[in-house]
């Protein structure tokens, strides 16, 4: 039950109990009107939701105005963009605050109503604040007595495609509690946006499962056994080992049972070039690209390198753009984490880049190896810099091995479910 209202201006016209002169259009419009239940609905970032990754920015992401009976610095909300996954029910944590800052009386309740504008989405309200303890059998939370300060959670189930987007508003209307019985005001409160992730992108629970079972792979591999599995250069068993996490395949990728010391699946290796075709061809890429010997120019140094190479030779960029432009028309508009399976120096190294794109505002990218997590990372902006940096020392090393400088080429596939 909510305070008493005061006396607004409003209420005591409609009585007949003061004579003053209607303000003009204008003045109407301008003026706020907070006497009746007017929450802000928004993520509660106190508890972490589940099934999904949520992203708020300024340079991605829909802005509202509520409209002027909210106070000026609450008018404008930043509308999230949700990632949810296709084939489980997902959990946002949600919460009512106070959309302007109450004198006098306090009608702190009301009523809420969640409109999906897609029929293939099904929504609930659930009392439980905290996402992860959900359930199909959580109680449900009322959202005809809803309160400043509520949290509970939303519940989303759809059977909609990759890709498929939908949004979900939130309204607010007065209930029957007050002094002057129910108003018909009915304003928007909130709003969500959503999309069902892609198949070229993954949400940090399947990312996850890879970087377990990196873990273990570069611990074995760092020491540098004499026989056995890890005794061998193992950057594309690696590779293909995170892949197959990710998306939770044994079949067509390698697998090894670490625990027991068995080998569980070979695809069988020729190149790193060959494979990202093979991935291709069996539905877990796209987008294949090979950069020619065009994309890095080098300079002769008259000195002795760590690998004993003498002259040697020193990279440097001839084709920052190309590289770049590949990896930001692929992830553009796409919230999440994005895949690349690369190849270079001939196919002498392989590796794999995950690039961040969850704040489309400042994307960011990590290469990795067998040995885990190399020294490029940063901005993608500058990814050609870090390529290139993983580029010189595989050079260098293969100069030293094979008697011969090898082909400057770089081959990336974009990876996605099958």
């Amino acid at each position: 039950m909510s305070t008493i209202k005061a006396l607004g201006l409003s209420k005591i016209k409609s009585l007949g109990l003061n004579n003053t002169v209607e303000p003009d259009k204008k003045t109407l419009e301008e003026k706020q009107d907070n006497e009746d239940f007017l929450p802000i609905v928004k993520i509660n970032r106190s508890e972490k939701s589940k099934n999904c990754l949520i992203s708020i920015t300024d340079c991605f992401s829909e802005r509202i105005n509520l409209g002027n009976d909210f106070d000026k610095d609450l008018r404008n909300y930043t509308v999230p963009d949700i990632i949810i996954v296709k084939n489980s029910n997902t959990y946002i944590a949600i919460e009512n605050i106070q959309g302007y800052d109450g004198w006098g009386y306090q009608d702190g309740d009301g009523v809420l109503e969640f409109k999906t504008n897609n029929p293939k989405v099904k929504i609930r309200l659930l009392k439980e604040k905290n996402p992860e303890k959900c359930d199909t059998d959580s109680r449900l939370y009322d959202t005809k007595d809803a309160e400043f300060g509520d949290q509970y959670t939303l519940e989303i189930s759809h059977t909609l495609k990759r890709g498929d987007k939908f949004s979900i508003e939130v309204y607010a209307s007065d209930d029957n509690d007050g002094l002057w019985g129910r108003s018909k005001k009915v304003v928007r409160c909130g709003k969500f946006n959503f999309t069902v992730v892609q198949q070229d992108v993954f949400l940090e629970q399947e990312m996850q499962k890879g970087f377990d079972l990196l873990s273990i792979i570069s611990q074995e591999h760092r020491k540098q056994p004499k026989e056995g599995e890890y005794s061998v250069n193992y950057c594309i068993q690696g590779a293909d080992r995170f892949l197959g996490a990710i998306v939770n395949n044994q079949k067509d990728f390698y697998t090894y049972d670490d625990e027991n010391g068995k080998l569980i699946r070979s695809p069988g290796f020729t190149t790193a070039v060959d494979r990202a075709k093979k991935l291709s061809a069996l539905g877990y890429g796209n987008n294949y690209k090979e950069f020619e010997e065009g994309v890095f120019g080098f300079q002769q140094i008259n000195k002795k390198d760590k690998y004993g190479n003498n002259p040697t030779r020193n990279l440097f960029l001839k084709n920052k753009e190309g590289i770049s432009n590949y990896f930001q028309t692929l992830i553009k508009n796409k919230i999440g984490n994005h895949i690349f399976y690369l190849s270079i120096v001939d196919a002498l190294h392989t590796l794999f880049i995950v690039v961040d794109n969850n704040n489309p505002c400042s994307p960011t990218y990590t290469i990795y190896d067998e040995d885990g997590q190399t020294s490029s990372y940063g901005d993608l902006k500058n990814i050609a810099e870090g390529i290139m940096r993983q580029s010189q020392w595989v050079y260098t090393w293969a100069k030293d091995k094979k008697g011969y400088w090898a082909k400057l080429n770089v081959s990336l596939l974009k990876f996605q479910r099958k």
